[in-house]
């Protein structure tokens, strides 16, 4: 048995999340291989990336108006879509070569060549195709990936939206979204043991994470916290953003702080979480699920587009996390919740109702059950 993974690099989360498919088939023994949905043309994979990146950054009320219009209206066509059509016959190369069993993919983009092939009868029948829903809700043109044999959703709330976008109910699996490998462990390590093995302060510990790309302005975020004098410990991860990292070092010593531990990129982000109490995060979904796996309380971020702000709403009222409006909310609601034992217990008890540590295992065994009925 083999599985094909079509990937997209669009923000890093689609890739994690074909990364984490891989180990997990790679765990049952089964050949697998992912291939980027535009790896044909390494200038166009670039360009999809930098131009996300910059749309979010800079045009974020555009991308808002645009994204929410189009979600709620229907494209439905038996034509391949515009956007992915050169891909047709580097899809079509890559199957004939490996022959895979399974396919699946962590973009819509590649979804909705898959539609198109088996519509056109240029797919093997016996091929079990699936796609990842990717977020907590639907973006735009998920009607075009609606002829994949599985949609895999995070949660239930999204199976209306799906329905909607023409897939059947028996497409729908709920299994909660890839993350990483080392994050299907969950928290089991306690806060205190991680901070021990990390060599840091025994205080309650509150993690900034900047994302990959050290999108957000952590040094406001930082001096807002520090204004509340409480007796805690903050972990700054700056991620790619060597900007950031420096304003924050150059503050440090500065002002003689010494309750903050400012780090660039790190590779063990998941021991980082774990030694933290607390963690204010942007709301990407990898990044909110790796969250809920290791079963942390959590606030997310200010300035959040259309998609981050939907995941924002959905965990705020659910009692998983608080929300900040603008980031001179942070020092208010890190005080809510250190000066709360209740508050603190109870989102932690939320946020287990919501945790899938095991999704891609999950997402994998079902996927090889499918195929091995065939």
């Amino acid at each position: 048995m083999k599985a094909l993974i079509f990937s997209m690099t669009c923000g890093e989360g689609h890739n994690m999340m074909a990364k984490s498919l891989s180990m997990q088939f790679d765990a049952k023994g089964i050949e697998n291989k992912i291939v980027q949905t535009f790896g044909f043309n390494e200038k166009r994979v670039k360009r999809e990336n930098r131009q996300y990146l910059w749309v979010c950054k800079h045009f974020p009320k555009i991308y808002d108006f645009v994204w929410e219009k189009l979600r709620k209206k229907n494209h439905f066509t038996d034509k391949l879509p515009t956007y992915v059509k050169p891909c047709l016959k580097y899809f079509i190369q890559n199957i004939e070569e490996y022959k895979p069993d399974i396919i699946v993919s962590t973009h819509y983009y590649a979804s909705s060549v898959l539609t198109y092939m088996k519509k056109q009868n240029l797919l093997d029948s016996k091929i079990v195709t699936g796609a990842i829903l990717q977020d907590f809700c639907l973006a735009p043109y998920w009607e075009h990936s609606n002829g994949v044999d599985f949609i895999f959703q995070p949660y239930e709330n999204t199976r209306d939206e799906l329905l909607f976008k023409g897939f059947k109910e028996n497409q729908i699996v709920t299994t909660g979204l890839p993350i990483r490998a080392e994050f299907c462990g969950g928290g089991g390590i306690s806060s205190s043991d991680m901070r021990e093995k990390l060599k840091l302060p025994q205080k309650f510990t509150v993690l900034t994470i900047a994302g990959g790309a050290g999108h957000g302005n952590t040094i406001k975020l930082l001096k807002n916290i520090l204004k509340k004098k409480l007796d805690i410990s903050i972990i700054c991860i700056n991620g790619k953003n060597k900007k950031g990292f420096n304003q924050i070092e150059k503050f440090c010593t500065k002002k003689n702080v010494s309750n903050v531990t400012n780090l660039g990129f790190v590779q063990n982000m998941i021991e980082y979480m774990q030694a933290s109490d607390l963690i204010i995060t942007r709301c990407g979904s990898s990044s909110i699920c790796e969250t809920l796996a290791v079963g942390r309380p959590f606030i997310m971020r200010e300035k959040l587009i259309l998609n981050e702000r939907i995941t924002k709403k959905m965990f705020s009222e659910n009692g998983c996390a608080l929300g900040l409006e603008k980031i001179t909310d942070a020092g208010d609601n890190v005080e809510k919740i250190f000066s709360s034992p209740a508050l603190y217990e109870s989102m932690k008890a939320n946020i287990s109702k919501y945790a899938r540590p095991n999704s891609s295992k999950n997402i994998v065994k079902f996927l090889i059950k499918e195929s091995s009925s065939k």
